[in-house]
């Protein structure tokens, strides 16, 4: 059991590095070409994190299980790959605003307020407090912490629909 566990482990740091690798070096590419604020493009990012948890849950069934693998360990399997994903990324995403480029805070600032100025439910002192502690938050220390809670909560929702392509119970007929 302790094996299935460290072997758990491995892929899940295994698939989470080659996918937030992957998303890193997507992210520098967007970036580089100018298009980091694209809605299109950054939903790429999303069908890339759900292919990989696809792959990784299914490589897992299929090399280290013997093909079988039920719901809750394919499950369990996709929020790891999603945790080890989320470090990586908003590792990655920390530095760049914080050190590389902190010019793009004030784009995502001036984005985020354009499409907050068109509410009648916000007036312009709440937009404005709310500008101001999201560009506070965005190069703190606690954005790591806070965007990884947000992003274990997309991959589990994630997780939840591969689980249910990937698992494979074994015969208990046969």
């Amino acid at each position: 059991m302790e094996e299935n566990k460290t072997s758990l482990m491995k892929q899940a740091m295994t698939f989470g590095a080659i996918i937030g690798l992957a998303l890193v070096v997507y992210s520098i590419l967007l970036y580089i070409a100018g298009l980091t604020f694209s809605k299109r493009l950054g939903f790429i990012q999303y069908i890339v994190l759900f292919i990989g948890i696809y792959w990784g849950s299914r490589n897992y069934r299929d090399k280290a299980l013997d093909g079988f693998i039920k719901y809750g360990r394919a499950l369990s399997l996709g929020v790891w790959i999603s945790i080890f994903v989320g470090i990586i990324t908003l590792f990655f995403n920390f530095i760049m605003l914080r050190y590389i480029d902190p010019g793009l805070i004030d784009k995502y600032m001036a984005i985020a307020e354009e499409s907050m100025e068109g509410s009648r439910f916000l007036s312009a002192d709440q937009i404005e407090d709310g500008l101001e502690k999201s560009r506070k938050l965005m190069t703190s220390v606690w954005s790591v912490p806070i965007g990884l809670i947000s992003f274990v909560a997309i991959g589990f929702v994630m997780s939840l629909i591969t689980s249910a392509f990937v698992k494979r119970n074994p015969n208990p007929v046969a």
